[in-house]
């Protein structure tokens, strides 16, 4: 399959840059990472909680799992991280199964994208969970994550969060259009 550059001006996705081989690999690993997913979004959301650390605004966006304990301190919901840390793993689960299916790999991720603009996720935002993603993925595999693994996921998620920022921005543009609408009325 081709790959297109992925810039903000555009709203339609690039085509997977994933060879057969590569789908291959990430079906594979899925199947390990399936057995244990709650523990490894555990780890990945443990991880990111270094990037809550540095940025107040994404910690408003979860609040039920971040609370803040003054202006620089907070504290997580345990059970809250455990719920969303699986939610995220069964669409990622759900991402890898339409792997083979880029047509519908693509609408999943467009109404994933979309509840995300709609709670108030930035576009940007999107690509800073992949550090804590490769961590988790290096720590559950051990010397089995190589060089080829790592870019065949990056390649996977490098596409998730090419087709969730296009549904971004296009709803953006339409709340931008509603609201005009409902301006002129």
């Amino acid at each position: 399959m081709g790959c297109g550059n992925s810039r903000e001006t555009t709203v339609s996705p690039r085509k997977t840059c994933m060879q057969p081989r590569d789908i291959e690999d990430v079906q594979n690993i899925w199947a390990i990472v399936a057995g244990q997913k709650e523990k490894f979004g555990v780890f990945v959301y443990n991880k990111y909680d270094r990037f809550l650390s540095n940025e107040k605004e994404v910690r408003k966006l979860f609040p039920r799992l971040v609370m803040e304990n003054g202006k620089e301190k907070f504290s997580v919901n345990e059970l809250e991280l455990r719920r969303h840390a699986l939610l995220v793993m069964d669409g990622l689960g759900l991402a890898v199964e339409c792997l083979k299916d880029v047509d519908k790999l693509r609408h999943f991720l467009h109404i994933v994208g979309v509840r995300h603009s709609r709670v108030g996720v930035k576009s940007e935002m999107m690509m800073k969970l992949y550090p804590a993603t490769e961590d988790a993925l290096r720590k559950l595999l051990g010397r089995n994550f190589n060089n080829r693994i790592r870019r065949a996921w990056r390649a996977f998620f490098d596409y998730i969060v090419d087709c969730m920022k296009t549904a971004m921005i296009q709803e953006e543009r339409n709340a931008c259009r509603e609201q005009m609408k409902s301006m002129v009325k």
